[in-house]
């Protein structure tokens, strides 16, 4: 083979080794690896609950706080009888409460509502609740215990608030506050949906407001036009792993 031949090959051989670095080198747009992602709530589905429960109960007298630090409520006396360890220190900076409740008026703290039995945020998960209690009672807060649930009664929460907690004279209708009811499946306040496209399209539809962390959805009885609250409470079909719906 004559070097004037030669002389391609290796020129070809050169261009080709060169696109094979570079493709190694560059795979291509590849989307980067993301670590972080937006929670659904700042609020557990126990806690949106009993928030649904509570506002309408409190009216305008109050302004309600969610995951409040303990640190953010009290603060240590001047003069202090015993000296504050560092562990003391540690919880009172890293411990939350559920809700705190503050005047309207003047933001001023009027009580601290705890739900029992959910997670703090706090190194130690064993904290007893003595620690709240105590630091509650010589700050001379109100502070309500109420258990964790799925769902709440309103008058159950009234009674257990009322002995702490000054609540308004004229309380919103809590008959009205979720007119479709709850979610069957997790407790939380249904909503009423019209599906936009599929086979269902134009018909109407209860959906849980907890989408998506829960899928419970239902057909309703009445569906050429909007269904009253009485056709609304009556679904004729039941599927709690629907497919995600669409709002209204």
């Amino acid at each position: 083979m004559t070097q004037s031949a030669i002389i391609p090959i290796i020129v070809i051989a050169f261009i080709a080794l060169a696109i094979i670095i570079i493709l190694i080198q560059s795979p291509g747009e590849s989307k980067p690896h993301l670590l972080y992602e937006k929670n659904f709530s700042i609020l557990s589905a126990m806690e949106r609950s009993f928030l649904k429960v509570l506002e309408p109960m409190l009216g305008d007298k109050y302004l309600i706080y969610a995951k409040v630090r303990l640190v953010d409520i009290i603060k240590i006396r001047p003069k202090p009888d015993h000296e504050l360890s560092a562990e003391t220190m540690a919880k009172i900076n890293n411990t939350t409460v559920s809700f705190v409740l503050c005047n309207t008026w003047d933001h001023s703290i009027a009580g601290i509502i705890d739900l029992a039995n959910k997670t703090r945020t706090t190194s130690d998960d064993d904290m007893p609740d003595d620690f709240i209690d105590n630091a509650a009672l010589e700050a001379e807060l109100p502070l309500v215990r109420v258990p964790s649930r799925l769902q709440y009664n309103p008058e159950d929460i009234s009674d257990i608030l009322a002995k702490k907690i000054e609540l308004p004279k004229e309380p919103a209708d809590h008959a009205n506050a979720n007119k479709y009811g709850d979610c069957p499946s997790c407790g939380e306040p249904l909503t009423l949906l019209k599906a936009k496209h599929g086979e269902n399209i134009g018909k109407y539809f209860l959906g849980c407001s907890n989408y998506p962390e829960c899928k419970y959805l239902s057909m309703l009885n009445d569906n050429e036009t909007e269904p009253t609250v009485a056709n609304a409470l009556q679904p004729i079909v039941t599927d709690k792993t629907a497919p995600p719906k669409e709002t209204t």
